[in-house]
């Protein structure tokens, strides 16, 4: 069945091995996420830009990379994540009521996640971007919303100061991840939609998103 929320999961390791890589890539990627909702629109650079949704991060692209190079572990300096609703869900949904409800969404998902892992809840900063599908099949576009999270390389530990964090798909770890996602997301739809919102998935063939793997978001933001 096709997803009806898109997750994805990188890092930014400390060391330098190319462009988009180490603490220059990180702040290059922190500053994009700032700055730009899609490839070609650049919005206004300047100190008083709040766009980030603090929860210890901070809510300037700055100290957000300041807290990831304290808060590193040996192997990652940040995780960067994408939260991302499917669109044709996300139009069922009052427009009014789409983005408080990405926020949401966003916030359970982080906290759930880490909390099943057995962490106490890390620091994270997020922004929202809203940009527009690109359809293949010549049909209309659709907002989607969606977030970047960013998170250090380590997270609290009950009775432990901080340990490392890393997410491997060999241990489920992708897939705890978009049960998660979904969990929420669906529950979110039921209780605003309706059920009738499933009916959109009964016959909907399974299509794999593909991950970003490229050095800068142009990846995620060309799909």
């Amino acid at each position: 069945m096709k997803a009806i929320i898109v997750t994805d999961f990188a890092y930014k390791g400390p060391k330098r091995k190319g462009r988009g890589t180490g603490h220059k890539g990180l702040r290059s990627t922190l500053k994009y996420l700032q700055f730009r909702d899609n490839r070609d629109q650049h919005l206004r650079q300047d100190d008083d830009a709040e766009r980030w949704v603090d929860h210890g991060m901070g809510q300037h692209y700055r100290a957000i990379f300041e807290q990831c190079d304290r808060l590193q572990s040996k192997h990652v300096l940040a995780w960067t994540w994408v939260i991302s609703p499917a669109p044709d869900l996300m139009a069922l949904v009052p427009e009014d009521e789409r983005r408080d409800l990405v926020l949401d969404l966003t916030e359970r998902i982080v906290e759930d996640y880490y909390t099943a892992r057995g962490f106490d809840v890390p620091e994270y900063s997020y922004v929202l971007h809203d940009r527009l599908t690109e359809p293949d099949d010549g049909s209309e576009p659709l907002q989607q919303l969606h977030t970047h999270v960013v998170l250090p390389g380590t997270a609290p530990l009950p009775g432990v100061d901080r340990a490392p964090v890393y997410n491997n798909k060999e241990r489920g770890h992708d897939a705890l991840f978009r049960d998660i996602a979904s969990r929420h997301f669906g529950a979110a739809l039921d209780r605003i939609v309706g059920p009738e919102w499933q009916r959109l998935r009964e016959e909907a063939p399974e299509i794999e998103t593909p991950t970003p793997t490229g050095n800068t978001l142009d990846d995620w933001f060309s799909r």
